[in-house]
């Protein structure tokens, strides 16, 4: 039985499960459509639901004690564009969104796992690869809008354990996700922000590492007590720990208070996404790169409290993980 999430984040780590995209993917479900994993939730197609529960068993089995829901492309904006007509209501939405959490609780977790509401930024409504460029366009874009169906709806059930905001990559809809009008829609759920950046830790719509940590002060005063922390994800495995003691050294030198430091991170393989064609290629550093075991001592030793995996990663990177969080236990940080 998993322990209240304040109670065990003050001694353990949550270790999530990988890129489960992509990793549903090799085990044959398709995933090219604008809906992306969540779409056999739509369909209910039963062998590829059992795919799904086949898949977080095996990240259980690895060592995960956090699960996502498969909804990071599912804002309520890109579901009612893209269910072809089966979707067309709030409310249907909303009763779809259950339908999904109800089927991970029943059928894919136990009472020892979390469970993480996964939300996507607005760049998988565009589905054009822009998580890696945070170009989203000229229009204005009403940010708070746009999440509030699928946020509110987690906010609400018993059953997700946090809220998770992803891959988020332009500073616009950044300010907005730090706002009190954003903060609003949790309602008291736990929940935290997770940025995707370059090498060097800057946005991927170009806003400077500085900048970014600017944003985190100007907004810290008004961050409700249930915000947990920030985190980085699907960045180049190669850099994480880079970018996250970079984060966290200029947030000390602008005073904010610790409370508001990066302390999740969850990498990608290291490949390199192309969004025009959908497709990965070897990443520049491929041949150089640490286990994943060493990148695990390094970010637990930078007070890291949320490990796992994004894109191309799977149940063989989240146990070694797993396995150096163990080790770690000698030192009193790591809970199982």
């Amino acid at each position: 039985m998993r322990l209240p999430l304040e109670k065990f984040l003050k001694e353990g780590i949550l270790l999530l499960d990988g890129g489960q995209g992509t990793e549903l993917e090799n085990r044959g479900i398709c995933i090219s459509h604008p809906l992306w994993s969540t779409l056999p939730f739509l369909t209910k197609d039963e062998k590829e639901l059992k795919v799904i529960k086949e898949m977080y068993q095996d990240f259980v089995r690895a060592g995960s004690n956090t699960l996502m829901t498969i909804t990071y492309q599912s804002s309520y904006s890109s579901v009612k564009k893209n269910a072809g007509g089966l979707i067309n209501t709030e409310e249907e939405y909303v009763a779809f969104l259950e339908s999904i959490i109800e089927f991970t609780d029943r059928e894919c977790t136990s009472s020892d796992e979390y469970l993480v509401g996964s939300v996507g930024p607005y760049a998988t409504y565009l589905s054009n690869g822009s998580e890696y460029s945070g170009d989203y366009g000229k229009d204005k874009i009403d940010f708070i809008e746009y999440y509030r169906p699928q946020v509110k709806t987690f906010a609400r059930s018993p059953r997700i354990d946090l809220i998770g905001i992803e891959t988020v990559p332009n500073i616009n809809e950044f300010e907005a996700l730090l706002s009190p009008a954003f903060a609003h829609l949790c309602s008291s759920k736990p929940y935290f922000i997770s940025i995707t950046t370059d090498a060097n830790g800057n946005l991927r719509d170009g806003t400077s590492l500085q900048d970014i940590c600017l944003t985190i002060e100007k907004a810290a005063p008004f961050f409700p007590p249930n915000f947990l922390f920030f985190s980085i994800n699907c960045v180049e495995f190669a850099h994480c720990t880079k970018i996250m003691c970079s984060l966290n050294n200029c947030l000390d030198s602008l005073n904010v208070d610790r409370r508001f430091s990066f302390k999740g991170v969850y990498p990608n393989s290291g490949e390199i996404y192309h969004g025009d064609t959908h497709s990965w290629s070897k990443g520049l550093h491929a041949e150089d790169q640490r286990s994943w075991e060493d990148m695990a001592y390094q970010l637990l030793d930078q007070q890291c409290t949320m490990i796992g995996g994004c894109c191309r990663t799977g149940p063989k990177e989240i146990r070694e993980v797993y396995l150096a969080a163990k080790a770690y236990s000698d030192r009193g940080k790591f809970s199982g």
